[in-house]
């Protein structure tokens, strides 16, 4: 197969670059920024560690920007051996993650003694072991500690610590840091000062440790203002929130900046195969390509990981100790002899099998969370998988799980993957993109836009490309919007006298971009749709570490046909999880409007594709699920009998439609509807309805009787409103209406065919409206039949025609 990342050959590997235009040289001191290409082998340690050591004795902050596998990380520690060696310097390493820590500790530990490198993170761990916490204060406080003398370790050359320990961050559910880090912060801060000691502070995956950067925390690092020599900012993957926090750590090196930049230059032969897999079956661990791909390397003893979205989807793929009744094979299936072999990588306090760091070890599968970053995978022709959530096209729902942070964190995922092997990314089809966006020249542009019409998602939605490098502008005409939207309070506030009342500022821009920033761009980059970012990405050979080497795409679900309306709920069940997955507070489906849960499973069904009992499903068989799901949202009947839920979705849906769409004084644009034509078209009903209603004849108390056949006012009025071209519109444009799921296509067509259409219409209005029984009498002599009915009953229903509007509005 023959892919458009042909024409991309030798493409510039877009990435965010960190200029000296970015700070403003009136207040910062910014260096020309110097670039360094990597050697024939894809590495720039020894370059990078030459402009190092040049710069060893100047007091700046140095940005190192190096992308992933280069070989910067070799670099800093031979330039940090140097410092060590030197009497005068502390050395103290922050970073987000432990495992970074014990990276860091293993790394540093073959150039220095162990004995000199302090692991807090560990100090920390072996002191709460052994601690008899008689008193906690509220908050986190812990007031009374059995301190282990932790003097002996300051005169270490190497401290290696969390971010948050560095800059203080408690934690969300505490108030204070523990007595243990307060102390010896303090202790540090003390001897430092007190043996003239200069401190070198190294922050390695910066991006990764924004959300520190508050204003409060950072006064925490004023305690080592005076104290420090150099600082290293070093990432791969930088974002904009990083240059915020650039100046901040500026201000302690006498606001001077040195930017080291490398050239991002891909190696082929340290490259990975990429291969994207589109997927639509919603349960993930039981996708057929999946599965295949899982029993491939199994059945061949080939070592492989699982990188997962979610804790949720991770445990499925595991869980071999759940019956089920299906028939359709699952992850779990293949992995159930190799279940010793699995270390579930991922948290959760309750299971004591999980919680597990990475393992390297060939011979076992990691399978989890929590190895999207801070891991190297070194083994030779090691297969990674992983597995990104589908889109769920609610703009105010995030359910990316570990991928939330967008291109970044796919990028650092990516690149775990350090030898050449194959990454199987699994997603769903993603947006089209738009034309008139892309950069390239005409070839290229036609042959990525092509690709994308193949495999992107059936609605007519597109993402626009967007470059890593614009972000910037974006924050800022995103900054000057707010800005102006409060500019006439922003006006009261200065002509009105505040004294002494609480404070009242509006957010800076730099709080802006590292409070909401990153969470903005994310949802503006490439639309916020993580799969048209991957398969853009991929045709534009924009990943270092992999190139494309195929795409696969699923069409279909696989469904037991034995057990249908299990699987059926499942899969409906599935759906529901995932939309609730980032709000463990509360049900966000059963905070949707009837008319959205309609919406959510017209998108949902809308381009399913079922196997059942690996047989194409037939329409009618189609019906039949969609009617499942119907009823198990809006039917109170907790069993299912495809007749009588016909019956009853079909009475509930034209009721619904009739009775709200009269409920409207006017149907106009800002109406949240699937189609305003239609609601129109429901309202000229109801007034049929109307009509029918006005001639029926009371019989007993609350019992009327109806003609058989509708009268003349009715019949001129369907006429005189032109009602068939109406119905016709229907069968040709609702969603369920338009469709074999009820009766009601079949039966206007074949009153049309056979000219009675007014007869049939009245039936179709009486039968729903009233639920009529059919009754004789004598009239001179004859049996005559009519309708007794009782009133029209429009109770309880729920909005399926739109979304419900202020009552002010109504």
């Amino acid at each position: 197969m023959i892919l458009p990342n042909i024409y991309f050959e030798g493409a510039t590997i877009e990435f965010k670059e960190i200029n000296p235009k970015d700070f403003d040289n009136n207040l910062y001191n910014v260096k020309s920024k110097e670039v360094v290409e990597p050697n024939e082998k894809g590495y720039i340690s020894d370059d990078l560690s030459a402009k190092l050591k040049t710069d060893l004795n100047n007091q700046n902050t140095t940005i190192i920007n190096a992308g992933v596998g280069q070989g910067k990380t070799r670099a800093i520690i031979e330039v940090l051996t140097k410092y060590a060696r030197n009497p005068d310097y502390i050395i103290i390493i922050a970073v987000p993650y432990k495992s970074l820590i014990e990276q860091y500790v293993k790394d540093c530990s073959k150039y220095i003694s162990k004995d000199e490198i302090f692991n807090l993170s560990k100090y920390e761990t072996n002191i709460k072991k052994g601690v008899n916490k008689t008193k906690k204060e509220s908050w986190g406080f812990t007031n009374d500690v059995d301190m282990l003398p932790i003097t002996s370790r300051l005169s270490s050359k190497i401290h290696v610590m969390t971010i948050n320990a560095l800059i203080g961050n408690p934690g969300d559910d505490n108030l204070f840091t523990s007595k243990i880090r307060s102390n010896y912060f303090k202790l540090l801060k003390n001897y430092c000062q007190g043996t003239d000691k200069k401190v070198i502070w190294l922050m390695d995956e910066i991006h990764d440790s924004i959300h520190n950067f508050k204003e409060q925390f950072v006064f925490n690092l004023w305690n080592f203002q005076g104290l420090v020599h150099k600082a290293y900012i070093i990432s791969a993957t930088f974002n904009e929130a990083s240059k915020e926090v650039i100046k901040y750590v500026s201000e302690f090196t006498d606001k001077n900046i040195f930017i080291i930049e490398s050239k991002r230059l891909p190696k082929p032969l340290r490259q990975s195969n990429l291969h994207l897999n589109f997927y639509v079956d919603q349960k993930l661990y039981q996708d057929s390509n999946l599965v295949s791909l899982v029993s491939s390397l199994v059945k061949k003893k080939k070592p492989f990981d699982i990188l997962v979205y979610s804790k949720t989807l991770a445990e499925k793929l595991i869980n071999i100790n759940k019956t089920s009744n299906s028939k359709v094979k699952k992850v779990s299936d293949v992995l159930k002899d190799q279940i010793h072999q699995v270390n579930r990588c991922y948290s959760d306090a309750f299971n004591p099998k999980a919680n597990k760091k990475y393992n390297d070890n060939k011979d076992v599968i990691n399978i989890g969370t929590n190895f999207s970053t801070g891991v190297n995978i070194e083994q030779e022709k090691h297969t990674l998988i992983i597995l990104f959530p589908k889109d769920l096209s609610v703009d105010y729902v995030n359910n990316k799980g570990v991928f939330t942070n967008g291109s970044n964190v796919i990028v650092q995922a990516l690149a775990r993957q350090r030898k050449n092997g194959d990454i199987h990314i699994f997603l769903p089809s993603p947006n089209g993109l738009s034309l008139e966006s892309l950069p390239y020249t005409e070839i290229q542009n036609k042959e990525m836009y092509e690709c994308f019409e193949t495999y992107k998602r059936g609605i007519d939605k597109y993402s626009n490309y967007s470059s890593i490098n614009g972000q910037s502008k974006l924050l800022e005409n995103a900054y000057e919007k707010l800005i102006d939207d409060v500019s006439y309070a922003e006006e009261k506030l200065r002509t009105t006298n505040r004294a002494g009342l609480n404070r009242l500022l509006y957010p800076a821009k730099e709080i802006f971009i590292l409070n909401q920033g990153e969470k903005y761009i994310t949802k503006e980059f490439f639309g916020g749709n993580l799969s048209a970012y991957i398969l853009w990405a991929s045709l534009s050979n924009q990943f270092l570490n992999c190139k494309l080497n195929s795409i696969k795409a699923s069409t279909k679900l696989n469904f037991d046909k034995e057990n249908l309306l299990d699987d059926v709920k499942s899969f409906l069940n599935f759906e529901l999880e995932e939309l609730n997955n980032t709000f463990e507070e509360f049900n966000l489906y059963d905070s949707f409007s009837a008319y959205e849960k309609l919406e959510f499973i017209e998108k949902l069904t809308g381009q399913m594709l079922v196997d059942l009992d690996f047989k194409k499903a037939t329409q009618a068989e189609m019906n039949k699920i969609l009617l499942m799901i119907l009823s198990a949202v809006f039917s109170e009947s907790n069993d299912f009998v495809l007749r009588e839920a016909k019956v009853e979705m079909y009475k509930l849906y034209l009721k619904s439609c009739l009775f709200y769409s009269n409920n409207l004084y006017e149907v106009n644009d800002n109406l949240k509807t699937r189609d305003l034509t239609s609601v129109k078209v429901f309202k000229k009903w109801y007034q049929l309805i109307e009509l029918i209603d006005k001639s029926k004849i009371e019989k007993d108390d609350g019992v009327f009787r109806l003609p058989i056949i509708p009268s003349d006012k009715f019949e001129a009025e369907f006429y005189k409103i032109d009602f068939k071209e109406n119905l016709d519109y229907l069968l040709n444009n609702d969603f369920l209406l338009g469709t074999d799921v009820f009766q009601f296509k079949n039966t206007i067509i074949n009153a049309i065919k056979n000219k009675t259409l007014v007869d049939t219409f009245y039936k179709v209005c009486v039968k729903v409206c009233y639920e009529p029984i059919t009754k004789q009498t004598s009239k001179n002599g004859k049996k005559v039949s009519y309708y007794e009915v009782a009133s029209l009953n429009f109770k309880n229903l729920p909005n399926l025609l739109y979304k419900p509007l202020p009552e002010v509005i109504l």
